[in-house]
């Protein structure tokens, strides 16, 4: 792990250095390093999401069901045990079904209506863009950040 926070450290220090050269081309090419270091960073983390996945979900629940293992404590890690988290979702393609089962059946409040974040963002730009119109800011938050894209020549 501290290899990790080492090389953060040094990339950190390069950073620092190629901004302070005032040179928006090594800046840019140093931008464009990072990024595929990231993109490097993250395919290596999905793999190794996909084995902790594995080792969480599979092999360790086989091997305490084998040995009839309910917890352990294990000395420098702590108390360990298989849990199992519940989930549910309704399977008609129609969700009305299932919500209007669940108010016949007295669960109304478990009923939520709700807008998607990005479709709401896109909307509000598009508004902003084509009408010239904002949302009511007492009733939305709305922000513009600037970022830095390369496209490949």
């Amino acid at each position: 792990m501290a290899k990790v926070i080492n090389v953060t450290s040094m990339v950190r220090k390069d950073t620092e250095a190629v901004l302070a050269s005032g040179d928006v081309i090594e800046v840019i090419k140093h931008f464009d390093a990072l990024r595929k270091a990231m993109e490097q960073i993250k395919t290596a983390r999905e793999a190794l999401d996909q084995l902790k996945d594995q080792l969480s979900t599979v092999s360790i629940p086989d091997m305490f069901r084998a040995r009839d293992i309910k917890n352990m404590k294990i000395e420098g890690v702590g108390r360990c045990g298989v849990s199992y988290r519940f989930s549910c979702s309704i399977v008609a393609d129609d969700k009305r079904v299932g919500h209007q089962w669940l108010k016949d059946n007295g669960y109304p409040d478990l009923v939520v209506e709700t807008v998607n974040s990005s479709t709401l963002s896109a909307f509000a730009k598009n508004l902003l863009e084509t009408e010239g119109k904002e949302l009511p800011a007492e009733i939305f938050k709305t922000s513009s950040s600037p970022f830095t894209s390369i496209t490949k020549a």
